[in-house]
């Protein structure tokens, strides 16, 4: 039982104690905001999706694809939105509240924290965590401007729609996980000086995002809001992952699905629901606490799936 703690405390900590890193170096103006953006930039655009490209790259791509675990995810966070919407229609009335929530609720960090505990628990992120990435990417944007067109501006949701298709083609990660498959099914083999220079970037991806995430803190504001972020938290973190979870496992799924099934659900929130919130006119604050309190619990809830899955045998 103690070995099995020990585990679940070492595969989720760390992922927040470089947080912490990255929010005392900022303290001590060691970064600025100037650093956290550009950062940003360097990870979305470059580092992380030369990783994506090499993780798929060096993945056996003989197996089918598994529309079943594709169909499920896509399904549970349509889902997870509809329920989450239905239980807080009369708690939340204020629409501009209500749109940061519902994007809060159900929009994860997979990207950056998700893909870094499937690393610490399972030693890589393998094939399926890349190929989610194509696809609930497109359907997080989807559904945010759905629910924040719905709740927080009056423009047309056609034309939000087309704006987000465009950006979904041209999005580096999802492109970057097409080219992988294709360069894998073609037998392609990259030269020696092509994989090393790629394996730097794949070091620096994991560790400079987190950075930017501690940097991006701001606890000035955390108490404004605090019962909504809270119970945000406990949709996000507790109630939507464990009846992912518990479906998954009735299904049948395999033990490395259910653990990719709670990844993809249980991780904190993800700053860009910040970004989209503020950009289509949303409750900006609550947008960020619900960021930053989610964020923090997960250290918690992280560690004790992570317990549960281990002492179960699935991990």
């Amino acid at each position: 039982m103690l070995e099995n703690f020990i585990f679940s405390v070492s595969s989720a900590v760390p992922i927040f104690m470089v947080m912490i890193v990255g929010y005392f170096l900022r303290k001590r103006k060691i970064v600025d905001e100037t650093f956290v953006r550009m950062a940003n930039t360097l990870v979305f655009n470059v580092a992380l999706p030369i990783k994506l490209f090499s993780d798929v790259f060096k993945t056996s791509l003989n197996q089918k694809l598994d529309l079943r675990f594709i169909v499920f995810i896509l399904a549970g966070t349509v889902l997870s939105v509809i329920l989450v919407w239905i239980l807080v229609q009369g708690f939340i009335k204020d629409k501009t509240k209500l749109g940061a929530f519902l994007h809060g609720s159900y929009r994860g960090n997979f990207l950056y924290i998700g893909l870094s505990l499937m690393e610490n628990v399972t030693g890589s992120i393998g094939f399926k965590a890349p190929l989610a990435i194509a696809f609930i990417i497109p359907t997080y944007n989807i559904l945010a401007v759905i629910i924040l067109t719905l709740t927080c501006t009056h423009k047309d949701l056609t034309t939000n729609l087309w704006g987000v298709i465009k950006n979904i083609i041209k999005n580096p990660l999802i492109i970057a996980v097409f080219l992988g498959i294709l360069a894998s099914r073609s037998g392609l083999s990259l030269p020696l000086v092509a994989t090393r220079t790629m394996g730097y970037f794949e070091v620096l991806a994991t560790p400079l995002a987190l950075i930017t995430i501690g940097a991006s803190f701001s606890f000035l504001k955390l108490t404004e809001n605090l019962k909504i972020s809270l119970l945000a938290s406990l949709f996000k973190l507790v109630i939507i992952p464990a009846t992912a979870v518990a479906a998954a496992l009735m299904i049948g799924f395999s033990n490395e699905d259910v653990l990719l099934i709670y990844i993809i659900f249980g991780v904190p929130t993800a700053t860009v629901s910040y970004i989209m919130t503020v950009a289509m006119h949303g409750d900006r604050d609550l947008a960020s606490n619900i960021i930053m309190t989610t964020t923090i619990l997960a250290n918690v809830t992280m560690t004790l799936f992570i317990f549960l899955f281990k002492t179960l045998g699935i991990i």
